[in-house]
């Protein structure tokens, strides 16, 4: 049973109406929310955090069954949210913000948490509600409105981000709160907090998750989900990819680390912008310590995806991101290395051709982007399923790379760099 209560019809009108009158449409929707079953989250990183929200009622999808995990948040779809999740105490009289009119469909959730002390508005008397909100803003949210404090020295807990230094000043001793409160959701990299960059509504339902997890409203993720290791602060994203072993030096991978990879199934891959693909690399050469022993032997597997990164809605490019690595059917479930960033080109009618792309995997999505370039049906047969699963690409915020594709060569475009020191359990062999 679900901790919240149902949904009242009133509710159930109030977002009806918001629906009618705002071309946003609200991240809340009151219709009953059972067990979820979103047809998109299925390999989503995000799953355990979304599906937990919507079981106990705080949030739902859209009628097609979908979730859009990756679409971006407004401020007032954040304030219906945050309404949804916490009943706190108010800390101030309600004010008028010129830019919501009194039939908007969020106006009382805006109301409440602005007297709750979740959000504030803009100079004269702005809220702003269509607005999207970036992460830090997401972030400082529910560090205002829990009323959370950093205990020790902002300086020192934020230099667990690489990126401290895009965190602005206003900002910095909420997120370093919630850092110490494992409020902070960081995918695909726990030391990179983005906190400029919009927040989807993935972000945002794993922050809620962790707060309420704070609270003692939730249960804690199993440590054994894949998605526990993106929680800033957490045993698994804490120890450096330690696994709870002694940090041997002689059993050290460190830091700025190049691994060489490999992908058998072909010699190059073909993604589409936006795209999230799983995929297994293999490594290439024997990564070994300052003794000649081999710490990470060649071929063992290195599990993770492809993800899209953005500036704002602002698509960059694609990065491999290390999930899980075996060595001899021993599994590591934190080794934080990535690839550069690999940017989209646009290819043309003339040097696209089915012979010389007869060895390229590629995903449903980008043979989509073939045949729009080409006008005509383009068929790779089953190497399309067989080798890659994606998730169709969110194109609509960025029409600028619908036409293009992310060519990929395993070998010379996923040279992987750690990034942070990592230690394995044993040395798997000598060194010749």
């Amino acid at each position: 049973m679900s901790r919240f209560p149902t949904w009242s019809s009133g509710s159930a009108a109030l977002i009806a109406l918001g629906m009618a009158t705002s071309a946003v449409a609200p991240i809340v929707i009151s219709a009953p929310a059972t067990a979820a079953s979103f047809s998109d989250v299925n390999s989503h990183w995000a799953r355990p955090f979304i599906e937990a929200l919507a079981n106990e009622r705080i949030i739902n999808g859209y009628p097609d069954g979908t979730f859009k995990p990756d679409q971006p948040v407004s401020r007032a779809e954040f304030a219906a949210l945050v309404q949804a999740a916490f009943s706190p105490s108010e800390v101030r009289s309600g004010t008028v913000f010129n830019d919501v009119p009194s039939n908007y469909w969020a106006r009382s959730a805006i109301q409440k948490a602005y007297r709750t002390g979740f959000m504030s508005g803009y100079p004269n008397s702005q809220f702003r509600p269509n607005e999207k909100i970036p992460r830090v803003q997401a972030i400082v949210s529910l560090a205002s409105g829990l009323r959370l404090e950093p205990q020790g020295s902002t300086s020192t807990i934020l230099r667990t981000y690489r990126d401290a230094n895009d965190i602005p000043e206003y900002a910095e001793a909420k997120v370093a709160a919630a850092t110490e409160k494992r409020i902070v959701v960081s995918y695909p990299n726990v030391t990179e907090l983005d906190p400029n960059q919009q927040a989807t509504r993935a972000d945002v339902a794993a922050f809620i998750y962790q707060a309420l997890v704070n609270r003692n409203e939730l249960q804690p993720l199993a440590s054994s989900l894949q998605a526990s290791q993106y929680i800033v602060g957490s045993t698994s994203t804490n120890n450096g990819g330690n696994n709870g072993n002694t940090q041997t030096a002689s059993l050290r991978v460190p830091k700025s680390t190049l691994i060489n990879v490999m992908y058998e199934p072909t010699d190059r891959l073909a993604v589409a912008p936006g795209e999230t693909v799983n995929m297994t690399l293999m490594v290439a050469t024997d990564i070994k310590n300052t003794q000649g022993d081999v710490l990470i032997p060649r071929n063992s597997q290195i599990q993770g995806q492809l993800v899209p990164r953005y500036n704002g809605s602002q698509f960059l490019g694609t990065q491999f991101v290390a999930q899980n690595l075996v060595i001899r059917n021993e599994s590591y479930s934190n080794l934080n290395a990535t690839s550069p960033l690999l940017t989209a080109q646009q290819p043309t009618a003339t040097n696209v051709n089915q012979g010389s792309l007869q060895n390229v995997a590629v995903t449903a999505a980008a043979q989509a982007i073939l045949g729009r370039v080409t006008g005509q049906p383009i068929n790779f047969g089953n190497i399309l399923t067989s080798v890659l699963t994606g998730q169709n690409p969110n194109t609509q915020t960025q029409p600028q790379a619908q036409n293009q594709l992310i060519i990929i060569d395993p070998e010379a475009d996923l040279r992987l760099t750690v990034g942070s020191d990592f230690y394995v359990r044993s040395v798997a062999s000598a060194g010749s």
